[in-house]
């Protein structure tokens, strides 16, 4: 397991150039609207950090080792400041009431709990702060659904971890957060591959 962790950390980027592209925008619907003290949940190899703009102090969790190195030297290369922490989303190591804004892109589909986390999001969050998220989904579409369940423990096991037919819309509609305003389009990869994804905010 850590060999394919090292490895998914090492090609990330490189992976990640195919689709950044189209995935830029929301980034900024996201990363790019959080303002004061922020904190990132799963920050990889720092992919946001340069939509960043209107911070006080950036915050970014991250507990894997071989993500938290590349992490470091993408801070370094954007000269920014980034406090680093190991813990997981799903118990934050900040006390209550602490971030102005919390965000994830693409994270809730890897990790544990993904109620948990959301909840974490909202403990941290200031009252009135923003929790901003950038994630696919699962298919409405039964053929969608069922092409996502058949590929499933491939795609996991090629991502250490990516599940890809998560319904984070229902938990984020379930949560504890006052309002939740999203949006729900599909991502076009080519002519065929269309992922199905969400964005948005949460007020706390």
């Amino acid at each position: 397991m850590q060999l394919s962790k090292w490895l998914f950390a090492q090609f990330y980027d490189v992976l990640n150039s195919v689709v950044e592209s189209k995935v830029l925008p929301y980034r900024r619907m996201t990363a790019g609207r959080c303002e004061g003290h922020v904190l990132e949940i799963g920050a990889g190899t720092g992919a946001n950090l340069s939509v960043l703009q209107h911070t006080s102090s950036i915050t970014a969790v991250e507990p894997d080792r071989h993500m938290r190195r590349k992490l470091l030297s993408t801070a370094r290369k954007h000269n920014v400041v980034v406090n680093i922490s190991s813990c997981k989303g799903e118990g934050l190591s900040f006390p209550d009431d602490h971030f102005d804004s919390v965000f994830t892109t693409l994270v809730l589909c890897m990790v544990e709990d993904v109620e948990a986390v959301i909840s974490e999001a909202y403990r941290v969050l200031k009252p009135g702060g923003r929790f901003y998220f950038y994630e696919h989904v699962v298919s409405k579409a039964p053929i969608g659904k069922g092409l996502q369940k058949l590929l499933n423990p491939f795609w996991r096991w090629a991502t250490t971890g990516c599940h890809l037919h998560r319904d984070i819309k229902r938990h984020l509609h379930g949560s504890q957060f006052q309002t939740v305003n999203l949006r729900e389009f599909s991502l076009s990869l080519g002519v065929v591959i269309r992922i199905p994804n969400i964005v948005g905010y949460a007020v706390k």
